[in-house]
């Protein structure tokens, strides 16, 4: 005889699963930006760096030149931190043990009817979504402060090449 349950039990196990891969799918992503995030900061940097060192307008950087500098410096290195961070690995599950569900479940003594290896796949599942997301809040805070590092970088270039093309 069916418990009624049982219904319940597979949805929670399919919302788990979703849970779960929208997870994966968001801390990727987060890498992904961060990759664009330090191409753009390398690409502005470079530019800036090759007009500021470009014979004709190294002689003009003033002290206002020079914090630009220090800024853009400053933002870039942030990013690259920031990257660096995000993209490191971290303690996150975006996958279940197939060799526990079978020792656990499927082999264990007595081995577990579906509906109890989906409440007990579910439960997993709530824990392990549980404990992801701190580990994602700091990943989209450390991108945060990337994207405000490179604010400053941009804000020091404009600085450096407004005291060349103007001091």
């Amino acid at each position: 005889m069916n418990d009624p349950r049982d219904a319940g039990y597979a949805l929670a196990y399919e919302v788990g699963v979703q849970a779960i891969t929208q997870q994966a799918e968001t801390m990727r992503e987060t890498r992904d930006r961060a990759g664009s995030l330090m191409s753009a900061a390398a690409v502005a940097g470079g530019l800036a760096a090759g007009f500021a060192f470009n014979a004709d307008h190294a002689a003009a950087i003033g002290l206002p030149g020079t914090i630009g500098g220090v800024l853009a410096v400053a933002g870039f290195m942030g990013v690259a931190v920031s990257a660096v961070l995000i993209w490191s690995p971290n303690d996150v599950v975006v996958v279940q043990d197939g060799g526990v569900i079978i020792n656990a479940y499927i082999e264990g003594d007595p081995p577990l009817e579906l509906s109890q290896i989906h409440r007990e796949l579910a439960l997993w599942m709530g824990n392990d979504a549980d404990e992801n997301r701190e580990a994602l809040a700091v990943q989209s805070r450390t991108f945060t402060v990337g994207l405000t590092a490179l604010l400053v970088q941009i804000v020091g270039i404009v600085i450096a090449i407004g005291d060349v093309a103007y001091g």
